[in-house]
């Protein structure tokens, strides 16, 4: 028996931690690695090419580790070049798509390059930047979608297969145009069939070239189940490829960026496409709705600089917030609108950073130094854990993102698989800006004393 107590109690012991980490409302245990931290750090527009000789852009850029890049509206972002739409590309209407003197590609190669140079995989929006013009110019439904289809042919034959002087990047998605549900602004045509057809016939003409590409759209304004299930039906009745399904949202709540991709991967299950990709492809937080930044000057000034507003440490916290909490979801892919533009960006218009960079800046910390994820309980409240190691299990790193957390306490969290005691470095975003400090954890337990909202980087 006496042979027995040392053993017994051992087990007794691990018993009990096991079941006190399990009772803390907040716990990481870096022990139990449960999987890789899904990269859903995208984001639209890179650092611009215009310019860019007199700034560090490219470098802030590159920090951030972001997985991929969206280039939609890129020549709003670089005054005065011809970037990325087709009509930039390709822009005599009327002259022969193969014909590669008929292609301008410079300005869009370097734009690119740039991009690629970070290890950063662009996502190819063909078609049109936004217009608020009066006039449509070229957010429209083209009149010759055959001949369009075409030119898009030879811009992906460009980048992917070396033509008219071009590269093989192997650039994998190709999106069909951007917000066609959006009339005037983006498309002149209300019935959603105009857009159906189009995407059959550009679909399927790059499929014919391209096999391995992926292709997609529509990038609608909100997850629009029955649009997306009439593009799944008639892509399914004219045998056209949907790779990946595309929508955006500019929300409050973190709900309304959490909720729509379990929705829609059952939509697209059931309409035959189960390996089709969900990819959230504009999405920033946005308080006051659109009304409030088209308004008068006073309030949109105020929702554009204010600590509560689309720029401040509540939204830095928001993006961290759900970036966590999409781990959890059927999502494919995210990208931020935006990482560069002075109106929606990162950075203010003369090039300071706002806190909001720093929430892309320590998630893209988190994935490229601890990599995979370790089991976390937060309770699925207000405060998100995501808890990452390396492939050695040395480099532990914990983001904890705390938005609109109505409690005055402290947040502690219990910590399994680092020593019991120790000093550890912290990156934060709170109502006072961004910081580096360091502090001390004592018995297992990481004390935190957040106001509303935050993020904090922990790196043990």
């Amino acid at each position: 028996m006496r042979k027995l107590l040392p053993v017994l109690s051992a087990i007794l012991f691990a018993l009990a931690a096991t079941v006190s980490l399990a009772d803390e409302p907040f716990s990481v245990d870096f022990s139990q690695r449960v999987g890789q931290i899904k990269k859903l750090n995208g984001a639209n527009l890179w650092a611009p090419t215009h310019n860019s000789r007199n700034s560090k852009n490219q470098e802030e850029a590159v920090a951030c580790n972001m997985s991929t890049m969206r280039l939609h509206d890129a020549p709003l972002d670089n005054p005065g070049m011809r970037l990325v739409d087709v009509q930039h590309i390709f822009g005599v209407e009327t002259a022969d798509p193969k014909d590669p003197a008929n292609y301008y590609f410079d300005q869009t190669d370097d734009y690119i390059k740039r991009i690629v140079d970070a290890g950063v995989e662009p996502i190819y929006r063909l078609g049109t930047s936004i217009e608020h013009s009066a006039n449509n110019y070229y957010a429209k439904n083209p009149k010759n979608p055959e001949k369009f289809a075409e030119i898009c042919a030879g811009i992906v034959r460009h980048y992917n297969a070396g033509w008219a002087n071009g590269f093989e990047w192997n650039i994998r998605y190709w999106e069909i145009w951007n917000e066609p549900d959006l009339v005037p602004q983006m498309w002149d045509d209300k019935d959603w069939n105009s857009y159906l057809k189009f995407y059959v016939i550009v679909a399927k003409r790059l499929r014919s070239e391209f096999p391995d590409i992926k292709i997609g759209g529509p990038a609608i304004t909100w997850a629009n189940v029955e649009k997306i299930r009439a593009l799944a039906a008639i892509c399914k009745e004219e045998g056209a490829p949907l790779d990946f399904v595309s929508w955006h949202c500019y929300p409050k709540t973190p709900s309304e960026l959490l909720d729509p991709p379990a929705k829609l991967r059952k939509t697209l299950d059931e309409a035959g496409f189960p390996k089709t990709e969900l990819h959230l492809n504009e999405w920033h937080y946005l308080p006051c709705g659109f009304p409030g930044i088209q308004g008068d000057l006073e309030t949109k000034v105020h929702w554009y600089e204010a600590p509560e507003g689309m720029h401040g440490y509540v939204s830095a916290a928001f993006n961290d917030f759900v970036l966590t909490r999409w781990q959890d979801t059927p999502l494919d892919m995210s990208n931020y609108y935006c990482y560069n533009s002075h109106h929606w960006g990162v950075h203010d218009f003369y090039g300071r950073r706002r806190v909001t960079y720093y929430s892309l800046l320590l998630f893209g910390e988190l994935v490229k130094n601890s990599p995979e994820r370790v089991k976390t309980n937060d309770g699925n409240g207000s405060v998100a854990l995501l808890g990452g190691v390396d492939a050695n299990g040395d480099s532990k790193r914990l983001l904890v993102s705390i938005f609109q957390r109505e409690e005055t306490t402290p947040v502690v969290v219990a910590l399994k698989g680092v020593p019991e005691s120790g000093k550890v470095k912290v990156a934060r975003i709170d109502a006072d800006g961004f910081a580096e400090t360091e502090i001390e954890y004592a018995n297992g337990k990481l004390s935190l004393d957040p106001k509303d909202s935050g993020v904090y980087l922990v790196r043990f």
